[in-house]
C-alpha cells in the first residue's frame, strides 16, 4: 500500500514538475529574454513562488497557446516601460481568453460542492445548478451580496422552469424541444453534484 502511494505520488510530482517546465520553457523564459521582471526590491523567495505559481496556473494550456500567450504578454506589462510582470489575474485573465480552463480542472470547484456550502444549496430548489453555472463563468465562488443575489434571482428561475416543464410533460402537454432538451441538462447536472455531496457524505 505504502509503495502504490509512493509511486503515485512521484508520479503526481513528476507530471507537475514537466508541467512547470514546459510553462517556463514556452512561457516564462521568452518572456524573461524579453525584459520581464519583477519590480526592484522583490524577494528572490517571493519572485520564485510566483513563477512557480504562474507554472502550476498555466499548465493546462497547449503549447501552442503558450506561446500565443507569451507573445500577447509582451506589450502587457506593467509600469512606465511596461516591463514588470503583470498581475496574475492578467494573466490569468489572458489565458482563460486564449483557452479555457476545463472545469473539471479549475481548483476550489468539487471541494466547494462537497463542503456545508454544497449542502445548503441542495436544499434550495435551483440554488446548486445556479452555483455551478456561475462556477463556469467565473471559475470561483459567488462573492459578495450582489453576486449572491443573482445567484438566487437565477435559482429561483430555474426552479420555476423545471417545475412547469415537468408538470407540462406529466400532463402530456406538448412541450417546446428546447425547455426538454433544458431540462434533461438541468437535471444531468443536478444530479452528478448531488452525487458528490452524497459521496463525500458516505466517505465522512
Amino acid at each position: 500500500m505504502s509503495d502504490q502511494h509512493n509511486a503515485s505520488a512521484d508520479h503526481v510530482e513528476t507530471h507537475q514538475e514537466g508541467n512547470r517546465a514546459r510553462v517556463r520553457r514556452l512561457f516564462i523564459e521568452p518572456l524573461t529574454r524579453d525584459g520581464m521582471r519583477f519590480k526592484h526590491g522583490t524577494p528572490t523567495e517571493e519572485q520564485r513562488r510566483r513563477l512557480d505559481q504562474m507554472a502550476d496556473d498555466l499548465g493546462y494550456l497547449s503549447d501552442e497557446s503558450l506561446a500565443v500567450l507569451a507573445a500577447c504578454m509582451v506589450s502587457k506589462g506593467e509600469g512606465v516601460n511596461r516591463v514588470f510582470w503583470p498581475s496574475r489575474v492578467s494573466i490569468l485573465g489572458f489565458a482563460e481568453a486564449r483557452e479555457p480552463r476545463p472545469l473539471e480542472e479549475v481548483p476550489g470547484l468539487r471541494s466547494w460542492f462537497i463542503s456545508a456550502a454544497g449542502r445548503t444549496a441542495a436544499g434550495i430548489p435551483g440554488r446548486l445548478v445556479a452555483e455551478f453555472g456561475f462556477w463556469k463563468r467565473r471559475k470561483r465562488p459567488p462573492l459578495g451580496d450582489r453576486e449572491w443575489d443573482a445567484v438566487n434571482r437565477n435559482a429561483a428561475d430555474y426552479a420555476r422552469r423545471v417545475e412547469l416543464t415537468r408538470d407540462r410533460l406529466a400532463r402530456g402537454v406538448q412541450v417546446d424541444a428546447t425547455d426538454t432538451s433544458w431540462l434533461a441538462h438541468y437535471e444531468q447536472t443536478e444530479a452528478t453534484l448531488l452525487g458528490w455531496i452524497a459521496k463525500a457524505g458516505d466517505a465522512a
